[in-house]
């Protein structure tokens, strides 16, 4: 048991440290994301290839299963071996944030003006009172758009520096588990 706590420890360290590498790289980060989809659907190839050889031995197996590993298999290896192929999905992924941040600023800005009508018609105290908050807001998270897609690596380099820290905050808690007395839980 003992042992277990010292490696808990260790990896919750090495976790700690992988963290403070992706928040001072936050970009090199972002650019795993690509490799890392490639994994998981390397993973999900292997997956479905598996059932439908187990299924095959009982009779179920149909060809759309096989063909969907094999798709899966393909395009996992394309992520994982070709660098292009990385960062077509990480830029896009990028363009992506952009776009769904702009669309949801624009949403913002539409609420903080309905709020402030409504407010006008019925004299409210706190739905629409405060309707301008809603309008910086959303002008704000616009301007981050606009900015992000213009230049995508802003958004990399957030999206780097959030994953950064989430590994930061997994391994402190790693660390405070394997720390904490048995009897706690």
């Amino acid at each position: 048991m003992k042992l277990v706590k010292v490696l808990s420890v260790i990896l919750g360290i090495l976790m700690i440290i992988g963290g403070l590498y992706c928040v001072f790289n936050p970009a090199l980060t972002y650019l795993g994301i690509g490799y890392v989809i490639g994994i998981v659907m390397l993973l999900d190839a292997v997956n479905r290839l598996h059932a439908w050889w187990q299924y095959r031995k009982t009779g179920d197996a149909d060809g759309w299963m096989l063909a969907s590993g094999i798709i899966s298999c393909v395009f996992a290896l394309t992520l994982i071996v070709d660098a292009a192929a990385q960062l077509s999905v990480d830029v896009f992924i990028a363009y992506m944030v952009g776009i769904w941040i702009l669309v949801r600023a624009l949403i913002t800005i539409i609420r903080a003006f309905r709020a402030r009508k409504f407010h006008k018609a019925f004299d409210t105290n706190f739905i629409g009172k405060n309707w301008w908050i809603r309008l910086i807001i959303g002008l704000l998270m616009c301007l981050f758009a606009v900015l992000s897609l213009m230049n995508p690596t802003v958004i990399m380099a957030a999206i780097g520096t959030f994953i950064g820290i989430g590994i930061i905050l997994a391994g402190c808690e790693t660390v405070t588990i394997a720390l904490t007395p048995r009897e706690v839980y």
